[in-house]
């Protein structure tokens, strides 16, 4: 046998196509994987969107102005640890800007999060429902969409940020975190608190008073 006749079954082999079988299973679980980290929205018929409610803009502004940074240092520090490593710099300096290339990758990983999160917190109105995206508390990364009847939504209290980071662009900006609640105010000794609700985080304050015109006008 030649080895051309030999080889021939090896090529077929390898430029086989995929099944159509498998070919569609893997794309139903890449989109269900898509999905669950950024839920696709699924309007009923005739249903036409109104409003849309997004976090504030800087909070997708400063995590891209970070990651570039990031992505600079992280470039320039692993390039100083190469040379460093061949010109036979001290340990030190080396051990050194490979530490700031690990801090640099990790504030890229955490700027990617926070963009992610930006993403994943939606409020839409509709002419027949309110649709919340918000993600999920249980599983870091994943999202879940919420689809509730107009008019559920009875409390809106308004809230610095737990992060002192973001609160001090809540200072400059005057935005707030957003509590939502179904089901009202718990009174206690030193005050009221929002029974059950939902922190929408960083809302402008224009669209604070479009949520007060949605839930109280």
């Amino acid at each position: 046998m030649s080895d051309e006749s030999r080889q021939q079954p090896e090529q077929d082999a390898a430029t086989r196509p995929i099944p159509r079988t498998l070919e569609r299973g893997l794309k139903g679980a890449w989109w269900r994987l898509v999905d669950s980290i950024l839920p696709e929205i699924h309007y009923l018929e005739g249903e036409t969107k109104q409003l849309e409610i997004r976090m504030a803009p800087y909070r997708w502004r400063i995590p891209i102005w970070i990651l570039r940074i990031s992505i600079v240092v992280l470039i320039l520090a692993l390039a100083a640890a190469a040379v460093g490593y061949f010109l036979r710099w001290s340990t030190y300096v080396v051990y050194t800007t490979l530490a700031i290339a690990l801090l640099a990758a990790g504030m890229i990983f955490v700027q990617l999060d926070n963009l992610l999160l930006y993403e994943q917190w939606r409020f839409i109105l509709t002419d027949k429902r309110i649709i919340l995206v918000t993600p999920d508390p249980d599983r870091h990364g994943f999202a879940d969409a919420i689809y509730l009847k107009r008019g559920k939504i009875q409390v809106l209290d308004t809230n610095w940020a737990r992060h002192p980071f973001w609160g001090l662009f809540q200072a400059i900006d005057g935005s707030r975190d957003v509590m939502l609640s179904m089901s009202g105010y718990e009174f206690k000794e030193k005050g009221a608190q929002v029974k059950g609700g939902l922190r929408f985080p960083d809302v402008t304050p224009e669209d604070i008073l479009k949520l007060e015109q949605l839930i109280f006008g």
